[in-house]
């Protein structure tokens, strides 16, 4: 192994960084709901996002655009039905998919949930500029481009 190597900082390379920081996201948003009193997982969180914008969507286009296995999707909606805030059914045309909807409680939770995640973007952003907070986001979808291919 090249000395050069072992003079690599992992502490302050982009991925340890990035991971760190997705890390306290998702803890600072799971705490922020929990002290408020909900019962929502960041992973529920994303799904029901989903939902709140296009209700109806099947568990497959739900596993894909939360970016999970059918399987884990699946287990997520299951606890997201015995909370009643969703619930599953047959597709009229298709059978063999089944399709999500919010129920009236997992409607309701839109209006109580994202101001605690506004509230919580806020706090995170906190003394950044409008400019660096964009730079910012420029980086991250060049690196995923970067990744992508």
């Amino acid at each position: 192994m090249a000395s050069s190597d072992l003079d690599y900082d992992i502490d302050d390379s982009l991925p340890r960084m990035m991971g760190t920081c997705v890390k306290l996201m998702r803890e600072s948003l799971n705490a922020r709901f929990q002290d408020a009193g909900y019962d929502i997982t960041i992973e529920q969180w994303i799904v029901l996002l989903n939902l709140w914008r296009q209700d109806g969507l099947s568990q497959q286009a739900l596993a894909d655009r939360y970016g999970r296995s059918k399987v884990a999707a699946f287990k997520l909606l299951e606890k997201l039905e015995d909370q009643g805030l969703v619930m599953r059914q047959a597709d009229p045309v298709d059978a063999r998919c089944k399709r999500v909807f919010l129920t009236t409680d997992g409607k309701k939770l839109q209006a109580e949930l994202v101001p605690l995640a506004k509230e919580n973007i806020t706090a995170m952003t906190r003394d950044i500029s409008q400019a660096d907070l964009e730079t910012a986001k420029q980086v991250i979808r060049k690196v995923t481009s970067n990744l992508l291919g």
